[in-house]
């Protein structure tokens, strides 16, 4: 069981919640498991360390599990490897299919989880069996190497004194008798230097070897050659074609280190070529600037036109990118003295590295030229498409001495950029970093605060919009710090959504929220639905769905109490998957809701599919209703189309009576907003919940505005 460990497993699939479903399962069996989306992405991943294991998916994009296995069996190690083809279909030629392409087993969708597991264990086991059997035999039989493809006899000055069988591709054996034929004539002019110190080598007793390539038209044929002394004081030289292996290498080398959707180098390249530079710019004094562009709200796009169209327009920004940098003097005098090296590093991330001694200014230049070139409307799919980026600038050695520390400010600064209202650059300064180490205090503090439970869960009662009697509440999370008071929600939110402290802080909202309904039940009162917010984080991670079922279960309330509040943006993040989730959160018993509708750009399409039972319409509409004709008309045609769809309405941010007679009369059913009641403690909702028939009553402030002061 301890060899199991360490067991490393290699997961190849493009459906997220199985491939979180898998690592979970695996994971918790004791194995290390590393999970990719693509067939292209699992080779890579092969390329840069075989695993001990290999689970391949049939159909992914990028290349299907078919050729991935066959590219997989090319690497070095990739022989031997363990790899199971997972696939929905069970029909004998995919099975014909699976095995060709040099499967070791199959699985058949829908898995058992549990037999998997044994399934993994049992392969792992017979592959180990063979090995040893193949070194036993390697042993005691120098027979097992492949047989070469063509021998030559070569003497002290280089002629080919016998050839024992002509080598394919290389004509010269085949036209000249033995004795005839010298190394100049057999090989390139480039190859003859090498050819000759590997023979001198060799025959003082090193055996030697070299690679030399041909041009056969328009195809170029490589070729290793390989010395071995023989005992007639001459030297037996074994030439083998290595087409194949050169191809198949390049290739791999490809899919490890450039993107294969804009054909850019990729983190990986970019991270040992910034690396390189660091060193060489050190070593002569010299300066690197480092450029990180972040697209501009890209997300849009894929999420109302779809993927495809994203990635074709992700194409289009690479090469005009590329087209930018290669202007020369065109970009900046910098460019014109050194260079610039572009790589896609993320999603809608790019780098680019100044060599070359560059300034700021010139940094700048360069940086204005990228903003330049993406000016001109994209036209993809029948649409004209916007695309500006947001730009961080750090130069070595003032922003950073490594490359880590120089790719931490440049993205610090990108940040700053896209926070000053996008499509603009910034300069790595002290007060990014004095920013950024804010956010890390924040961090810090927060982790605390959690664990020292100083985080508090308060109510926002919602109400009828007609009768204002209480017809339920949203959860919401506050934190009242002992020196800077109450830190706004949605910084401490989005600082535990990015250090992940959030999976834990979701699961005590929902442990809490329980413990008050529990003891609002035994007291005998009425208890509403209470709404309660869900990360994007853990919406598409099965292991967390039924996380959030058990907490309930265990507090033995039904599930119907609560409704789940999800963004339009988590659920267009994954479509076909969100869909998956929520119809599981269905099943369970709970109801489901979108908060902030109509800011997420959520297609009308898609929302029909979801099987929701609320639409919260956001604060941002219902400020300016009563004084903004465009936010009303939007107001109108949500509740419009909630309606259609069967589904309750919501407003948020209800502060004065004219944006409740508003709401009133367009048949919104249900609001919340300081005009009726502020967000409060536990005990002060149980207090309204004694009084329910007495309505609500709005909050001071909140009155105060209303009536002007």
């Amino acid at each position: 069981m301890t060899r199991e460990l360490t067991v490393r497993v290699l997961v190849a699939d493009d459906d997220r919640l199985l491939r979180d479903i898998a690592a979970a399962t695996l994971e918790g069996a004791g194995f290390k498991v590393e999970a990719v989306a693509s067939g292209d992405a699992a080779v890579a991943a092969c390329a840069r360390a075989m695993p001990d294991i290999v689970l391949l998916d049939v159909e992914m994009p990028e290349g299907d599990g078919y050729q991935a296995c066959a590219n997989i069996r090319a690497l070095p190690g990739g022989f031997d490897v363990p790899v199971v083809m997972v696939t929905g279909l069970d029909d004998p030629l995919s099975i014909d299919l699976a095995y060709d392409a040099g499967a070791t087993d199959f699985v058949v969708k829908p898995i058992n989880w549990a037999l998997l597991v044994h399934r993994i264990r049992y392969v792992l086991r017979g592959a180990r069996t063979i090995e040893a059997l193949r070194l036993s035999e390697q042993k005691n039989s120098a027979l097992l190497k492949a047989i070469p493809d063509g021998i030559l006899l070569v003497n002290a000055a280089g002629s080919i004194s016998h050839c024992f069988s002509p080598i394919p591709g290389l004509a010269a054996t085949q036209a000249h008798a033995a004795g005839a034929l010298h190394l100049s004539e057999l090989l390139p002019h480039t190859a003859l230097t090498a050819a000759m110190q590997c023979l001198d080598a060799t025959l003082r007793g090193t055996p030697s070897a070299f690679e030399f390539s041909l041009a056969e038209g328009a195809v170029l044929r490589h070729f290793e050659c390989r010395y071995l002394p023989n005992a007639t004081g001459q030297v037996l030289a074994i030439v083998r074609d290595i087409t194949q292996r050169k191809e198949t290498e390049a290739h791999i080398h490809r899919l490890a280190y450039f993107d294969p959707l804009t054909g850019l180098p990729n983190r990986e390249w970019i991270g040992d070529y910034l690396a390189h530079s660091l060193r060489e710019a050190a070593e002569r004094k010299r300066s690197v600037a480092l450029l990180f562009i972040d697209l501009d709200q890209f997300k849009r796009i894929n999420d109302t036109l779809g993927h495809e169209t994203g990635d074709a327009l992700l194409r289009q920004v690479g090469e005009r990118l590329t087209a930018a940098l290669a202007g020369g003097g065109e970009a900046g005098g910098q460019l014109a003295r050194g260079r610039g090296q572009l790589a896609r590093v993320g999603g809608d991330e790019f780098i680019v590295v100044l060599t070359g001694h560059p300034t700021v200014a010139d940094a700048e230049h360069v940086a204005q030229h990228i903003q330049a070139s993406l000016v001109t409307p994209f036209v993809q799919g029948g649409y004209e498409l916007v695309v500006t980026p947001s730009i961080g600038i750090a130069l070595f050695p003032e922003h950073g001495t490594d490359a880590q520390t120089l790719l931490k400010n440049a993205d610090g600064a990108m940040y700053e950029s896209k926070a000053s209202g996008r499509n603009q650059f910034r300069v790595y300064t002290s007060a990014v970093n004095a920013r950024a180490l804010k956010r890390l205090s924040l961090e810090m503090e927060l982790r605390r605060a959690f664990e020292n439970q100083q985080l508090e869960l308060y109510y926002q009662p919602q109400y009828d919009s007609h009768s204002l009697k209480l017809a339920g509440a949203e959860a919401l999370l506050r934190w009242f710090h002992p020196q800077r008071g109450q830190i706004p929600t949605g910084d401490f939110v989005a600082v535990a959504e990015e250090t992940g402290l959030i999976g834990d802080i979701g699961r005590w909202t929902l442990q809490r929220a329980c413990r008050d309904l529990h003891r609002w039940r035994e007291a005998g009162l009425a208890v509403p639905s209470i709404a309660i917010n869900v990360s994007g984080r853990d919406f598409m991670r099965q292991d967390v769905l039924l996380r959030i079922s058990k907490v309930v279960e265990e507090a033995h309330l039904p599930a119907s109490l609560f409704e789940l509040e999800l963004t339009e943006g988590v659920l267009m993040q994954d479509v076909e998957g969100g869909q998956r989730s929520l119809q599981a959160l269905k099943e369970f018993g709970f109801a489901l809701a979108v908060d902030d509708f109509g800011t997420g750009y959520c297609s009308l399409n898609y929302l029909k599919r979801f099987p929701l039972d609320t639409l919260k319409i956001d604060r941002a509409f219902v400020n300016d209703i009563t004084v903004d004709a465009d936010d009303a008309t939007i107001v109108r045609a949500i509740i419009g189309l909630g309606h259609n769809l069967n589904l309750k309405l919501v407003a948020e941010g209800v502060e004065t009576q004219e944006q409740l007679q508003f709401l009133r009369q367009e048949g919104c059913d249900l609001v919340q907003g300081y005009l009726m009641s502020k967000a409060i403690p536990a005990d002060a909702f149980m207090a309204l919940l004694r009084a329910p028939d007495a309505g609500a009553q709005p909050h001071p402030t909140a009155a105060k505005r209303a009536a002007g002061g």
